[in-house]
């Protein structure tokens, strides 16, 4: 399904059309068809197989909107969601089953079962940075889970934004995926509609106004926004890996990543080596770096380059490598400032740019970790690159943030194994593989008690008596196994008879003794 191209996809959706595309999703689902795992199975094939027809015009489409190497685009966005949806399309039928739980003597005869069901109709907005990841994949898990989606796209981006439309057009039924484009009247209009669940990817301040506005009608968010993820470098990590994994990982889409290092808090002691190989890093990975570099991503609009030029003449930092900027081209080139104060405005909200403050710690553990509790708690992300085990293990133990990853950076954003959100002022709700269909699924407790239990459930029915009671009990509440002081842990002898590994090995020891037996006998 290769389409011809995106030009006639308007920008700009009415009033009048928004409630058409909201009424359509709604019906959608009220048709009950996304209740059936093999609709929504066709639906996600068909969106794997649209997104990887016309993955030439997408890339072409983000490079003509930040100048980004269509290498960044399959690599940092495309190669994500194919194993995303991939992975749905042979985890469905696992992750949409029913699950047996145990109810204890008490609800044996009512077999409680957790059910997953679609909340409905959802809202999903997107932001500018990752046009496609943070687009296809929440759409995707939507799907997944059976719901009807109404997707409100980026303004910033144009041209991706129009391709995104036109393969998500393209490539699903109409009453599964409607998209709004437009900018703040078509969002606000959006938001003034009462949906069964939100998620937004974007700042804090457009998460607290979704929020806000789901909260008239107790709709459900799931919100990921942003925040300034510290780096910790230790003296004892290996400081040019360290410096090419940092590097690599704050300036691909020229370091509008939500997850990019925002600031490092480098010991010391290493500093000046740190930052040796840090420009070092920077010469290799950009050997002619000018706004026409073809590995280099730009700024996408005026009004974003005007904030980071602002914040580049206001810092009392001291710039030690790059600085140029050239708003005429939207480029604004590495750069790492150095002597960073907490009050710097360089530090005061996420940078969102190819910019790396530097703060010297005497003690990576217990002042780095007080900086970041002190200015920058709860993070979307957390680095920590140490070869100390002790001292990578203190830093994470201590801090909170949405994801954490020891001697790299961002790739945990790419395991869809484990689920992506953040914590705090980063954000709450999470996604990204199972956790993406559990996000938009409702978790219902379901007990199918038969009539002839009431032999044996009739005793919660009045008159009450002393007997009842007792029976009751005797049902309902545990016998604890542990005392009213000490220690609140079985003994080590019985942690050891209930470890079923031990007893795996048991069974394959006496197995293999058994096997040994009748061979010798013959």
């Amino acid at each position: 399904m290769k389409l011809s191209g995106y030009s006639d996809v308007p920008l700009n959706t009415s009033n009048e059309e928004i409630d058409r595309k909201v009424e359509m999703a709604r019906k959608g689902y009220r048709s009950y068809k996304t209740l059936s795992i093999d609709y929504r199975l066709d639906q996600l094939r068909n969106l794997y197989f649209a997104i990887q027809d016309n993955a030439e015009m997408l890339k072409e489409a983000f490079y003509k909107d930040m100048h980004r190497s269509p290498y960044e685009t399959d690599s940092l966005e495309l190669h994500g969601i194919y194993a995303e949806i991939d992975l749905a399309i042979n985890k469905l039928p696992e992750w949409a089953a029913d699950e047996r739980v145990s109810g204890g003597t008490k609800f044996l005869t009512a077999r409680p079962t957790l059910t997953k069901i679609p909340f409905g109709t959802v809202l999903i907005i997107s932001p500018w940075n990752y046009p496609y990841f943070l687009s296809f994949v929440p759409i995707a898990n939507a799907i997944a889970a059976g719901n009807t989606v109404v997707f409100k796209p980026t303004e910033v981006i144009p041209n991706a934004t129009q391709a995104v439309t036109k393969v998500l057009e393209a490539a699903l039924d109409p009453e599964v995926c409607q998209v709004v484009n437009g900018a703040i009247p078509e969002t606000s209009y959006l938001l003034e509609k009462e949906f069964d669940k939100i998620m937004v990817t974007g700042s804090c301040r457009l998460g607290k106004i979704v929020a806000q506005a789901a909260a008239k009608h107790a709709t459900p968010c799931i919100l990921e926004l942003g925040g300034k993820s510290p780096v910790f470098v230790g003296r004892s990590a290996n400081l040019k890996v360290s410096a090419d994994r940092i590097v690599w990982g704050k300036l691909i889409n020229a370091g509008q990543t939500c997850v990019a290092p925002d600031y490092v808090l480098v010991d010391r002691s290493v500093k000046d080596d740190f930052l040796r190989h840090v420009k070092n890093a920077i010469d290799r990975f950009y050997p002619q770096l000018n706004a026409d570099s073809p590995d280099y991503a730009h700024i996408p609009s005026e009004r974003l380059f005007d904030r980071l030029d602002g914040l580049l003449g206001q810092t009392r930092g001291k710039i030690i490598i790059g600085g140029e900027r050239d708003r005429s081209r939207l480029y604004i080139s590495p750069t790492i400032v150095d002597n960073v104060q907490p009050d710097d405005p360089l530090m005061e909200d996420e940078l969102f740019a190819p910019i790396l403050p530097i703060v010297a710690v005497n003690d990576v553990v217990e002042e780095g970790i007080e900086f970041v509790r002190t200015y920058h708690d709860t993070p979307l992300a957390l680095y920590v690159f140490s070869n100390d085990k002790k001292e990578a293990d203190a830093i994470i133990r201590r801090t909170r943030s949405g994801g954490a990853i020891i001697n790299d950076v961002i790739l945990h954003v790419g395991t869809n194994t484990l689920p992506f959100g953040g914590i705090g002022k980063s954000g709450h709700g999470a996604y990204h593989g199972k956790a993406g269909f559990d996000a938009f699924s409702h978790q219902r407790a379901l007990l199918n008690q038969p009539f002839w239990a009431d032999m044996i459930m009739k005793l919660r029915y009045p008159p009450y008596t002393p007997t009842k009671g007792n029976l009751m009990a005797s049902t309902s509440v545990p016998k604890p196994w542990y005392k009213r002081t000490g220690s609140v842990r079985r003994c080590w002898i019985t942690r050891l008879i209930k470890n079923k590994w031990l007893w795996a090995i048991v069974i394959a020891a006496v197995a293999q003794r058994f096997v040994n037996v009748n061979i010798s006998l013959k």
